[in-house]
């Protein structure tokens, strides 16, 4: 459903400021109080920086800058810090134009020229950052700062040897660099080497066990390896477990008080996957529970975008804090100032959590739900919520948390806005089965690839249309061209499509008889939105919450011949759907024509039904909380 959490970054613009920051500003040969005054000014700013107080530690820059006769050191290091503060809080066109300031003063600033080139890397600028990067490297190439930013920015650029080179620089001048180690990973991630990305990952955290992004990309990457490594992901997890130790309870509230206060943490509300199964679900929870006075919703944004979507919701709230810029211990104090008492993350381990926030425990109870698909390995993480049949009885020991399964499903999606009936399907015209694929190209490993020939090899006439982001780049589509050759699949029998609006991707269904999922990492949104446009998905069940989730989605539906269990059955019922015949068109025209009102009336997209189920759980672990 998301995407992983870390992308490769830089540290924190270090140069200048980093010295700075840990000693004091070489004073320049004036005995004046003003000179005395400038640092004093510096150190508090200095600290206030320290403890996150950015507001502050800004203020007090200006006051340093308002001083008269503010000699060039100081106002050379009130200026970066400004930038620095700047490019935190992502105001980034002001950290370019302080930068610049600095220039102007110190042309050859090695420090500025890195941070600019960092800043206007962030604004997408790439050439413009390369330029002030090679000057950094020209002026100084031992700076380890420079070597790393120019890597990211070739990284941007798609020059992924000389970014690769540029962070082998980094690390010859800083064997111990964990943010270069962690950029190469990044970069093995992105070219769907999961498993080198996972030794590289492990190679940061051999040199920092504490690397937070670094652990997180490397239990995301397990989720693509076909077969599965489920005991180095249990390995994984208690790794996160012994970094982040149990918190002291909190002490137990009266279970009759009103209205519960539940807070929701997420990046993604907003037009996202996650936005749209959460829509519903809360505009239902607004006429019932919100309305009755049971229940006060808040919510903690960590993304600053508002569309569409994002106005839908926003009435059910009554407060809406938008936090993407707040320090982990500013949030933890709001959720505590909030009074809140079910906390409940929605991002898990994909990209924008805030689940540091969730290990300082700022809750009294806190449960995992909806953005992400297996354990967060939290010991602060109270509960998860799944269904019965994405964690049948006996798997609660891949959870860290206490497993509470609703009654149906974990997952209920908002209709589209599509209201035109779908299409005849269209081997009805062609004369052949189309089989379709809208997931993105991490999902397809070799074992998805493998299975795929085998299909097409059987149904010599049968095509197959993949439609992903990635095929946008030409780069990526001659990659991918070519893992279909050495699969044994001809490309000439498969049409390769970049990404469309969401109204033509709706159209696209209209051009697959039959979806084919991909493992061990299925389809979630897309599984759901072709059931609305009257396509099924064939898809094959795996152990844990993500394996299992399109088996959850399609029986919720009643479309359980659609699930297969092995690589065998799973190629078996492609191959007796994909050879065609009078049979196969007449049900997959039967389908087309009743599985919108099937999937509408069903538990995966009854917002009415879900949301009664979910609330009801949730005031069972209250209850449970409170009173146990």
């Amino acid at each position: 459903m998301k995407k992983p959490p870390a992308k490769g970054r830089t540290a924190q613009p270090s140069g200048m400021l980093a010295k700075m920051l840990g000693q004091a500003v070489p004073q320049p040969v004036r005995s004046t109080s003003t000179v005395e005054q400038a640092q004093a000014l510096y150190e508090a700013a200095v600290a206030l920086y320290h403890r996150a107080e950015w507001d502050q530690a800004e203020q007090q820059a200006d006051a340093l800058l308002a001083l008269p006769g503010l000699h060039a050191t100081h106002e050379v290091a009130a200026l970066n810090l400004k930038a620095t503060l700047a490019a935190r809080t992502h105001r980034l066109e002001l950290a370019v134009t302080l930068y610049q300031a600095i220039l102007k003063r110190q042309p050859a600033h090695v420090e500025a020229l890195s941070n600019l080139g960092l800043a206007l890397q962030k604004l997408k600028r790439h050439e413009e950052a390369l330029g002030f990067l090679k000057q950094a490297v020209q002026h100084r190439p031992g700076h380890a700062n420079s070597q790393l930013n120019l890597g990211l920015t070739l990284q941007s650029l798609g020059q992924w040897a000389e970014a690769r080179a540029a962070y082998q620089r980094t690390l010859a001048i800083e064997p111990g660099n964990v943010q270069a180690r962690f950029n190469i990973a990044k970069m093995l991630q992105d070219a769907f080497d999961f498993e080198a990305a996972s030794k590289a990952y492990q190679a940061a955290l051999d040199v920092d066990p504490r690397h937070a992004d670094s652990l997180a990309n490397l239990i995301f990457v397990q989720h693509y390896r076909y077969p599965p490594d489920e005991a180095a992901q249990q390995a994984l997890i208690r790794r996160v477990g012994e970094l982040n130790p149990a918190r002291p309870e909190w002490p137990r509230r009266a279970a009759g008080k009103k209205p519960l206060r539940v807070g929701f943490v997420s990046a993604d509300l907003r037009k996202h996957p996650v936005g749209y199964f959460l829509r519903d679900v809360l505009l239902a929870l607004a006429s019932t529970a919100v309305a009755s006075g049971e229940l006060t919703l808040l919510a903690y944004a960590n993304h600053a975008l508002a569309d569409e979507l994002t106005q839908d919701i926003r009435p059910t709230f009554a407060a809406w804090h938008t936090v993407d810029l707040w320090s982990d211990a500013r949030l933890e104090a709001q959720i505590r100032s909030d009074e809140i008492d079910i906390l409940v993350d929605l991002s898990g381990r994909t990209a924008g959590n805030r689940l540091p926030v969730f290990a300082a425990k700022p809750a009294p109870l806190q449960v995992s739900w909806l953005g992400y698909f297996a354990t967060t390995g939290l010991p602060q993480m109270d509960a998860i919520l799944a269904d019965p049949v994405c964690v049948p009885t006996g798997e609660e020991s891949l959870y860290v948390e206490n497993v509470v399964r609703l009654s149906h499903t974990r997952l209920c999606m908002s209709p589209p806005g599509v209201t035109e009936p779908p299409a005849a399907p269209p081997v009805l015209t062609n004369g052949f089965i189309t089989f379709g694929c809208f997931q993105t190209l991490p999902k397809i490993n070799a074992g998805v690839l493998a299975a795929w020939a085998q299909i097409l090899n059987a149904c010599r006439q049968a095509r197959l249309r993949l439609q992903a982001p990635q095929l946008n780049d030409e780069g990526q589509r001659a990659s991918f061209t070519g893992r279909l050759q050495a699969a044994g699949i001809d490309a000439d029998r498969v049409d390769l499509l970049g990404p469309v609006s969401r109204e033509l991707y709706f159209a696209a269904h209209n051009a697959v008889d039959i979806l084919l999922d991909t493992f061990p990492y299925p389809g979630g949104t897309t599984t759901a939105e072709a059931l609305w446009m009257g396509v099924p998905t064939l898809t094959l069940a795996l152990p844990g919450m993500l394996g299992r989730q399109g088996q959850s989605m399609l029986e919720n539906v009643g479309l359980r011949d659609w699930v297969t269990h092995n690589e065998a059955d799973y190629v078996q019922q492609a191959v007796a759907w994909g050879q065609g015949g009078k049979e196969v068109c007449e049900k997959l025209q039967g389908l087309r024509g009743t599985l919108r009102s099937q999937a509408a009336q069903s538990p995966l997209f009854d917002s009415a039904r879900f949301a009664r189920d979910w609330w009801a759980a949730l005031q069972g672990l209250w209850r449970e909380k409170m009173t146990g």
